[in-house]
Parts: structure tokens; C-alpha cells; sequence
């Protein structure tokens, strides 16, 4: 009997010892977050076996630390149930000392699940809850990324007053990078209001902060956008200042931000007509292997020759951009498929790796149960050998079998009473069962009805199909013969829906992207307006364009009187006026 305490003694031991290993564990993947190392913490967290079956408090702990460390490594979150356990718990046992970080950690998941409005919630919880600390941090980063999906929704005026906020909290803390990203924030905020001076001025600040600390990392990131500010206002040469001050700080100039800086210099040259310049920062952009610069090098290339009117070289360069996007869409489609193999693999193995645990814990708790059980038998055993006697337990085994027979008499009474009672639920659970089957009958003959609708619908829409493929069919084969969009028109004197796209883009191609600033100069501009202006800039007449649009003369003077109010509303337009303005925009 001594031995069998002795082994569950042996057990309990063990079991305190492997926790209070896992809070070891806890407490040094807490610190190694705190001292920005989340690599070594997400391999510690990783290690603990089975943090599901440790006491609440513990577990909560556990998803906290490892959501902030898979956040913290750049992963992306796939899932917000570990955050979900830990909001819960601290919301239920009102830990004011956890709870605030733990908002701000959902917050930061609902961002990566794209669930932007949830996210705000989450952040603005997290800064009501901090609100009086001296947790200061916390609320920079709270308010920072508050104003990121405010203005990633394009609500400026809220995003600016986040960002002041996320200023004043970096103040508080006294923290040079805080501070320096908090600039930045309003110096980017204030671009999207075209507030150019005070987007610049901030953005100064943030640079002059990250350079007296040298941080590089900040450094680069914001003259990369000061430079992109100055480019907006057409400060070229302040933009290309911002830009050579970023190829010092490269150490190799062809990797990282490299290549897209000798591109950007190559495009402000090219804006300022300086094209030899252009020209040598656009090939040295051309030798980075980033396909993304390569392509937009190109395309800068046959602006600048088609600007020289070398338009043998800029059929070269345009054929070359194509090439590169082409390029570009096949491996964003490899990624697409790669991503979503990885997706289903990783649901996979974590479906696997649930269900292990779930039988590790089923045997566990199985396994101290029948321990329990064993040590209560032995027990009893040894109780009851030491109170009984030989004629107690004769006298007993007498009541026994009287109790047993007595038994056998009351269940033989019992198996009449539930035979009775059998019948009688068997005749009302078949009525039941008719009663459904009749149901079930019914709406199956529903079902029947609506799916032969659906058949003969289905059937009309085929039949319809069959006749858009083989006007598609037509439409291919006139595109094979002529795959010029001018030959077609010539040829059919028509133009289909899809091939405005096309018909646009040669427009931009001849005429130095002449849709693009239309829109860009008319927003209001609908895209049945701009292909007016292309079939006017491109010299169609007034025969033409009815034949093109496919509408008659009242309806071309209507969608013309339409175009003259949304270019300038108070105007009174002259005759031929309007087709004037487009051909000299």
C-alpha cells in the first residue's frame, strides 16, 4: 500500500516541476519580446507542448506572447482564435495590466485579416484602456496604427488627428524613432492632403531625427517619400538631392531601394528634358533584378525616345515593357498558386496537429483516471478486509441475496411496465414518422418543380451562350486577320465593348498618355465621355464616331452637350470649339 502513495506522490511531483518549467519558459519569452528579440521567442514558444492544457491564466499568457511574437517576425496572421482566448480571459478577470496590450494585439491581427473596421475598434479599446498610464509606448503604437487604416480607407481628416496623437504619445516617451516615425506619419498624412509645405517640413524633421541617431533603416524609407513629395510639386532638383542621398547611404547600389532610385533619378531627368542623364540613371536601373523596376524602366525608355521622335527605339523599349509584364504576371501567378498550396499544407498539418494533441490529451486525462481509480480500489479493498469478519459477511451475503431478489422482482415488474409503455410510444413515434415522410414527399415534389424551372432555364442560357461564342468566334477570327485595332475599325467600321481598352491605350501610346491626364485633369469624367475624346483626339468624324458609339446624331449631340458640362459647366461653348480643346490638351 506505501508503494502505491509513494508512486502517486512521484507523479503529482512531476507534474509541478514540468509546470513550473513552462513558466520559466513564459517569463523568458516575455523578456527576449521586451528586448526586441521575437525570433527567440517564437522558438521558445514553439517548444511547450501542449499549452492548451495548462490552467487558464498560463494559456492566455502563452497566446499572447506568441501572437505578439509571430507579429513581431513579420509573419502573417492566418487566424485570431490565440488572441481571441487571451482579450477573453484578461476581459474576464479585468487585468488591467495585460488587457491594453492585448487589444492592441487583436487590433494588429484584424489588420492582417483585413478587417479593418473591427481593427479600429480594437485600437481605439486599447488607448481608452491605457489612458492615464504611463504605458506611452503602447499608445504610439495604438494611435499609429489607428491612423494607418484610417488612411488606408482614405478618412484623412482622422488619420491626421491619430497621427498627432501618435506624435504627442512619442513625445511623452522620449523616444528618437518613435519620434522620427511619428513625423513621418504626419509628413505622409499631409501629402495626401496636397499640403506640400508642411508634408515637406515634417518629413525634414523625421529625416533630421533619424540622421542625428542614424537610423539608417528610417533614413532610407523617408527620403525614398520626401523625394516622391518633391516630385509632386515639381521640385525636381530637391527630389533628385533626396535621391543621391539615398544611393550613399546603398551599400550596394543595385540592391535593395538601389535600382528604384537610379529609376525615379532617371524619371525626374526625363521630366526636366535632361535625357542623356536620363538615359544613364535608367540602364543603370536596368541591371537591378527586381522585375517591377525593369518594367517601369522600360516604359520610362520609350517616353524619352518617343519624346526624341526615335521611334525606332521606342518600339523596341515598348516591346520590352510588354515582355517584362508579361514576366511579371506569370510569376505573380506561380505566387498566387504557391501561396495558396502553402495555405492548404499549413491548415493541413495544423488540422493534424490538433487532433494529435486531442488524443495526447485524451490519453493523458484517461491515463490519470484509471490511476485514480486503481489507487480508490486498492483502498477500499484494504478497508474492507480490515473492518470485515466471517459473520458479518455471512449475515451480509443473506441481505445481499434477499436485496437481489427482490430486485429481480421489482425489474421483472419494470420490463412489463416498460413493455406497456413501448407499445404506446412506438404507435405515436410511427404516426410521428408518417407525418414527416408525407412532409418530406411534399417538398421533395417542390424540389422537382423548381429544379426542372432550373433545367429549362439553364437550357436557355446555354443556347444563348452557344450564340455569344460564336459571335466571339467571329470576333477572333476578324482579330486574327486583323490584329491592328485602327485596321478593324477600318474594316468593320465598328468597335466592340471589349476593345475599348485597347483602343484607349494606342490613344496614350500617340498622344503622351492623353486619357490619363484628362481624368487626372476632368475626375468627373465618366468612361463613355473619354471614349468620345478619344475617337475626336484620334480624328474621327462625326459619321464615324455615331457608327463607333453606336448611336444616332441626337444622341452624339446630347453625350457631346453632356462632355461640355463636366469639362467647364459655366462655359458657353462655341461650335468646333470642343473638338479644338481636345485635340490641343
Amino acid at each position: 500500500m506505501k508503494n502505491y502513495l509513494i508512486l502517486l506522490l512521484l507523479v503529482l511531483l512531476a507534474a509541478c516541476r514540468h509546470a513550473g518549467r513552462t513558466f520559466e519558459v513564459l517569463d523568458k519569452a516575455e523578456e527576449f519580446i521586451q528586448t526586441y528579440k521575437p525570433d527567440s521567442a517564437y522558438t521558445l514558444l514553439k517548444e511547450i507542448p501542449n499549452p492548451q492544457q495548462y490552467p487558464e491564466k498560463e494559456r492566455a499568457r502563452w497566446c499572447l506572447l506568441m501572437t505578439q511574437a509571430i507579429d513581431k517576425t513579420y509573419r502573417t496572421h492566418t487566424s485570431d482564435s490565440l488572441i481571441r482566448f487571451a482579450v477573453n480571459y484578461y476581459e474576464k478577470t479585468n487585468d488591467l495590466s495585460k488587457l491594453p496590450t492585448a487589444f492592441y494585439t487583436l487590433g494588429r491581427v484584424q489588420r492582417d485579416l483585413n478587417d479593418n473596421e473591427h481593427a479600429v475598434n480594437s485600437f481605439l479599446k486599447a488607448l481608452d484602456l491605457a489612458k492615464g498610464s504611463d504605458d506611452y509606448k503602447l499608445q504610439y503604437l495604438a494611435a499609429s496604427q489607428l491612423g494607418h487604416v484610417y488612411a488606408y480607407s482614405r478618412f484623412i481628416d482622422e488619420a491626421l488627428k491619430a497621427y498627432q496623437q501618435a506624435l504627442y504619445f512619442a513625445e511623452q516617451d522620449n523616444d528618437s524613432i518613435s519620434l522620427s516615425y511619428a513625423n513621418s506619419y504626419l509628413g505622409r498624412v499631409y501629402g495626401l492632403q496636397k499640403d506640400w509645405t508642411r508634408s515637406i517640413e515634417f518629413y525634414q524633421k523625421a529625416i533630421s531625427m533619424a540622421k542625428q541617431i542614424s537610423y539608417i533603416p528610417i533614413l532610407k524609407a523617408k527620403l525614398n517619400e520626401l523625394a516622391a513629395i518633391y516630385k509632386y510639386c515639381e521640385k525636381y532638383q530637391e527630389a533628385a538631392d533626396c535621391l543621391q542621398q539615398l544611393i550613399s547611404l546603398e551599400d550596394d547600389p543595385l540592391s535593395g531601394l538601389g535600382g528604384e532610385v537610379y529609376l525615379n533619378l532617371g524619371d525626374l531627368y526625363r521630366l526636366t528634358d535632361r535625357n542623356d542623364l536620363a538615359i544613364s540613371y535608367l540602364e543603370k536601373a536596368l541591371q537591378t533584378k527586381n522585375l517591377y523596376t525593369k518594367r517601369s524602366a522600360y516604359q520610362c525608355f520609350y517616353y524619352v525616345y518617343t519624346g526624341q521622335r526615335n521611334y525606332q527605339k521606342a518600339v523596341e523599349y515598348n516591346n520590352l515593357f510588354w515582355e517584362c509584364n508579361d514576366s511579371i504576371q506569370k510569376v505573380e501567378n506561380r505566387k498566387a498558386v504557391i501561396a495558396a498550396e502553402a495555405k492548404y499544407k499549413h491548415e493541413k498539418l495544423l488540422t493534424e496537429k490538433q487532433q494529435l494533441e486531442l488524443k495526447q490529451s485524451k490519453l493523458i486525462f484517461w491515463g490519470s483516471f484509471l490511476l485514480l481509480v486503481a489507487i480508490i480500489i486498492i483502498l477500499l479493498v484494504y478497508m474492507d478486509k480490515k473492518r470485515t469478519t466471517i459473520r458479518l459477511f455471512e449475515q451480509l451475503h443473506a441481505i445481499w441475496s434477499q436485496i437481489a431478489e427482490n430486485k429481480r422482482t421489482i425489474a421483472s415488474y419494470q420490463e412489463q411496465m416498460d413493455n406497456l409503455s413501448l407499445r404506446q410510444s412506438d404507435y405515436d413515434d410511427l404516426q410521428q414518422e408518417k407525418t414527416s415522410l408525407e412532409q418530406e414527399v411534399s417538398n421533395l415534389l417542390e424540389q422537382n418543380e423548381k429544379l426542372n424551372n432550373q433545367k429549362s432555364q439553364i437550357l436557355i442560357r446555354l443556347n444563348q451562350k452557344d450564340e455569344e461564342i460564336k459571335q466571339y468566334e467571329e470576333i477572333i477570327k476578324q482579330r486574327e486577320n486583323t490584329p491592328d485595332i485602327f485596321a478593324r475599325i477600318k474594316l468593320t467600321h465598328t468597335i466592340e465593348e471589349k476593345e475599348w481598352p485597347e483602343l484607349i491605350a494606342r490613344t496614350d501610346a500617340l498622344h503622351q498618355q492623353f486619357s490619363e491626364r484628362l481624368r487626372k485633369a476632368f475626375p468627373q469624367l465618366t468612361d463613355t465621355d473619354l471614349q468620345l475624346c478619344c475617337l475626336i483626339r484620334l480624328g474621327y468624324d462625326k459619321t464615324e464616331q455615331k457608327s463607333l458609339l453606336k448611336i444616332t446624331d441626337d444622341s452624339l449631340e446630347k453625350r457631346k452637350q453632356r462632355l461640355k458640362r463636366r469639362l467647364d459647366p459655366s462655359k458657353k461653348w462655341e461650335k468646333g470649339e470642343l473638338e479644338q480643346f481636345i485635340h490641343h490638351f
